[in-house]
């Protein structure tokens, strides 16, 4: 009973954080007052500390230091989102910077796992004989880690990945000789791998928004030809 109890309250939170997705103008929205904590980002400095000015074109997008930032949000204790009226949920934001894999193959790897429980994505993740998912699965075990022993978090496998996604850091071209003095460019490709761990069992589905069962179809086409109407009647 307890465990079927759990089942539906985890669909009702979900159904409630789904209402999020549904489009709205932007004159309808209502932005909520800020009452976090989060230490002032300052913009004219680069993010590794170097001198001179920031360049936009390599600061740009999720960079490590933007993604470690958000651990760095303190919000107020039992804070309710207003969106949801929901208790904010842990998060722990992990990533592994410059790891010599190719982004498309490690992108196979982090869809795999997407809104799976953490132990259960490692556990799927170390039966792959595959090279990016021994990497991706001690990337969540570091994270699991760190939810530990940094956020003191009391029950890390009731986590699961939220966000799990790489990114291509930096390329350094090489030559490679060929028979008959023939040169070739080769690429050596380096990603970023990000990584959100959050509170919660996961949903259901592995979509941005559920799919219909037989029953929302047929409410749905019934409500089609209810609103049929004759063309030029009265």
């Amino acid at each position: 009973l307890g465990d079927r109890f759990e089942t539906r309250q985890d669909s009702l939170v979900w159904d409630r954080r789904l209402q999020l997705r549904k489009p709205k103008l932007q004159r309808d929205e209502v932005l909520s007052s800020k009452v976090y904590y989060a230490p002032e980002w300052d913009l004219d400095k680069k993010p590794n500390k170097d001198a001179g000015f920031p360049d936009p074109l390599k600061g740009y997008g999720i960079t490590p230091e933007k993604w470690e930032y958000y651990n760095k949000v303190v919000w107020p204790p039992n804070y309710v989102v207003p969106e949801t009226g929901l208790p904010k949920l842990k998060e722990v934001f992990h990533c592994r910077e410059s790891v010599h894999f190719s982004p498309k193959r490690m992108w196979q790897a982090c869809e795999l796992v997407w809104r799976t429980n953490v132990d259960d994505a490692i556990t799927q993740l170390n039966f792959q004989q595959l090279k990016s998912c021994k990497i991706l699965a001690e990337v969540l075990t570091e994270a699991k880690e760190r939810a530990v022993n940094e956020f003191h978090i009391e029950f890390p496998s009731d986590m699961n990945v939220a966000e799990a996604f790489p990114i291509q850091s930096h390329i350094i071209k090489g030559a490679r000789r060929h028979a008959h003095e023939n040169w070739c460019t080769i690429r050596y490709r380096y990603i970023n791998i990000f990584v959100r761990l959050e509170e919660g069992s996961p949903p259901e589905f592995k979509r941005r928004e559920k799919l219909k069962n037989g029953w929302e179809h047929m409410e749905a086409y019934y409500e089609y030809l209810r609103s049929r109407t004759k063309k030029y009647s009265i």
